[in-house]
């Protein structure tokens, strides 16, 4: 091989595509299934069921109360499946508070009482013994048919009647069975059933798919909102409603949180309905109030770009220094980003602070986020925001990013490899990495690696396939592979030349 081809080896990096906002809207929370006809559609986020089911320990007969109607004195169903589980209420902790006397009086403890007898009998008598009774309620001195603050006898059977449903129904389940198994249809008449015994919110929520994508039933945006509508319109509690986010499972969202992405992402694209940009802002909004921590790298995301509100820079970086501190991963690394002025349009007022990019993006790659953790090693590679290189630093973090299979952080470590700097000088390891960043077409890599195909540096020398390489690799933009593309053609025999035009124009297959 002449001295005229050499290598390319420089740890390169491909700068961010953008803000990729639609994008960033969608795919993890709301994503739009596209069915063949006939045939089931994309997989969608799983909805769980959650609800109180029996364990064999524990009646299911038994409703847990609550004191009062704490949202709303219209509304009967207030004390309906009156609380969820707290540890408060839990029957060992409040039997150790009674042992101790930590209890003012029994009041304080929570009203148990059957849905068979919701007035109280022998059975129940030592946990429904403070119930109202069934003409009046003694606390707030209404009638047991007047709503009221306080919770009624007349909403204890009303809570019972709920709860005896609830564990005799059977159609949420049935619904997603038949939704599994391709039959809309029958999942459509079955999660409508289960609304309008319950109003169980997954119900709403996947008659809002079903309509959305047109699932045995002819599609329909409108009616899509509607049954959205009814999910994040329900009554909610801020404190025992709002979702508790777990950056270690940031997918794990609640109904409600999906409703509005979904409804976000509808009004966003004008998907059967005329676009409205900022009623995507709006749900964005609704879902971070909702504990969704991620939507606040949303609505950064909308003040930085302008859609549905005006860019400003302030309230973008205080929605994303917040989602970070939640634990978004998304919001640290685009904090580096800025930081690093690596955005295509960068927005004004942010200077270029090479020491807090590097803190951001090692912060996101400590936490997992792919594209941080090429950063961060490319910044100790270059030694930006440190007073020097750090090529043993930053090939651990290359190393990381190059098992998950990013391309850069591949072809960034092969050239460590070839070179002998900072590890031992290994050609075979080298040209893997090569390779398999070529393979995620990595332009730089692709050209290392027909380099050393020519030259037959860690493995079999093949002039054919390293043409091949060269030129995909300058039709993606690689200068260096232009130049020497003619070299590497006046090398090539008639049947190497074959052969690599064979690689470059696969025969079509035949039908």
């Amino acid at each position: 091989m002449t001295g005229c081809v050499r290598p390319f080896f420089t740890r390169s990096w491909t700068a961010p595509a953008g803000l990729a906002f639609f994008l960033a809207v969608s795919a993890a929370h709301a994503q739009q299934a596209a069915s063949a006809p006939g045939g089931a559609p994309n997989t969608l986020d799983t909805v769980k069921v959650t609800g109180q089911r029996s364990n064999g320990s524990v009646d299911p007969s038994i409703v847990t109360a609550a004191k009062n109607k704490v949202l709303s004195r219209n509304y009967a169903s207030s004390c309906a499946f009156m609380s969820g589980y707290s540890a408060a209420d839990d029957d060992v902790t409040l039997a150790y508070m009674r042992d101790f006397n930590m209890l003012d009086n029994a009041s304080n403890e929570a009203e148990r009482f059957s849905d068979l007898s919701p007035d109280g009998n022998a059975k129940t008598q030592s946990v429904a013994s403070g119930l109202s009774s069934p003409t009046a309620d003694t606390a707030s001195g209404l009638s047991a048919q007047t709503p009221g603050v306080t919770c009624s006898a007349a909403d204890n059977r009303f809570a019972a009647g709920r709860n005896w449903i609830a564990r005799k129904d059977k159609s949420l389940t049935q619904a997603f069975d038949a939704y599994e198994a391709g039959n809309y249809v029958e999942a459509r008449a079955r999660f409508e059933e289960g609304w309008k015994k319950l109003g169980y919110e997954e119900a709403a929520l996947m008659l809002a798919r079903i309509q959305l994508l047109g699932l045995g039933t002819p599609a329909s945006t409108t009616k899509a909102i509607e049954w959205l509508r009814e999910v994040v319109d329900a009554r909610y509690d801020p404190v025992k409603d709002r979702l508790q986010f777990d950056p270690k499972h940031p997918d794990n969202i609640n109904t409600r949180i999906e409703a509005a992405l979904l409804l976000a992402r509808i009004y966003l694209t004008g998907q059967g309905t005329p676009r409205a940009p900022a009623q995507a802002y709006k749900w964005w909004s609704k879902a971070l109030d909702y504990g969704f921590e991620p939507a606040g790298t949303l609505l950064a995301q909308a003040h930085l770009s302008g859609i549905g509100t005006q860019i400003d820079v302030k309230p973008a970086l205080a929605y994303l220094e917040a989602a970070g501190a939640a634990g978004d991963t998304k919001a640290l690394y685009m904090l580096g980003q800025l930081y690093h002025h690596q955005l295509p349009k960068q927005p004004p007022g942010i200077p270029l602070d090479l020491n807090r990019a590097g803190a951001y993006f090692g912060a996101a790659a400590k936490a997992g986020h792919l594209e941080a953790t090429y950063e961060a090693a490319r910044m100790l590679d270059l030694g930006e925001g440190t007073p020097a290189p750090a090529p043993e630093r930053a090939i651990v973090l290359y190393k990381d990013a190059a098992l998950r299979g990013h391309a850069d952080a591949q072809n960034a470590l092969a050239t460590y490899f070839y070179r002998g700097e900072a590890v031992a000088q290994n050609f075979v390891t080298a040209r893997q990495l090569f390779q398999a960043a070529a393979q995620r077409r990595q332009p730089d890599a692709m050209f290392n690696l027909a380099v050393m195909l020519a030259q037959g540096e860690g493995g079999d020398k093949d002039m054919a396939s390293a043409y091949a390489w060269c030129a995909i690799s300058k039709s993606l933009g690689n200068d260096q592979a232009a130049t020497a593309l003619p070299v590497l053609r006046a090398k090539l025999t008639p049947e190497e030349a074959a052969r690599a035009e064979a690689m470059l124009k696969p025969a079509p297959k035949k039908s």
